[in-house]
């Protein structure tokens, strides 16, 4: 009889803890996603901003060079 229910208890064990293990994982990775999230969405705004403003500083030389044309133009 020991012998039966001493490795059966052990297995039961071991799988309950195997269990709790997955779980707290788990756990911990969608605490660690959310935030990667949070920072993904954080740095995407501050790289749209910088690039929204580096075009527009290119833009502008080429903007006041077509205002000089036309108005030599005369349209």
């Amino acid at each position: 009889m020991e012998y039966i229910v001493g490795p059966v208890l052990a297995l039961l064990l071991g799988l309950k803890f195997t269990d709790y293990k997955v779980k707290k994982a788990i756990k911990t990775v969608e605490v660690q996603h959310t935030e990667t999230l949070v920072e993904l969405k954080n740095k995407m705004d501050d790289n749209n901003k910088t690039i929204s403003q580096q075009t527009l500083r290119m833009m502008m030389p080429m903007a006041s060079s077509l205002q000089k044309i036309n108005n030599q133009l005369g349209l």
